[in-house]
């Protein structure tokens, strides 16, 4: 039951992550200052908060599984 529960919380954790990926790469060409801005350095914090959680979840009850640790860049 925990790993059904676990495996749900990782999946949303993924989706979240490949969101503010997406949404980080779409304002960085969008702009060329956007690097610089607090707000990017905001999202690359959420991101690597989110790529955190998903990792651990991973490492506490899902070593066996098919679900693979992502990396950040920071």
């Amino acid at each position: 039951m925990i790993q059904r529960i676990v495996e749900r919380y990782c999946l949303k954790q993924a989706d979240i992550i490949n969101k503010l990926k997406k949404e980080n790469i779409d304002a960085c060409l969008a702009d060329n200052s956007y690097k610089d801005s607090l707000a990017h350095h905001r999202r690359k914090q959420r991101i690597v908060i989110a790529t955190t959680k998903y990792n651990t979840a991973i490492d506490l009850f899902l070593r066996d599984s098919k679900f693979k640790k992502i990396e950040v860049e920071l």
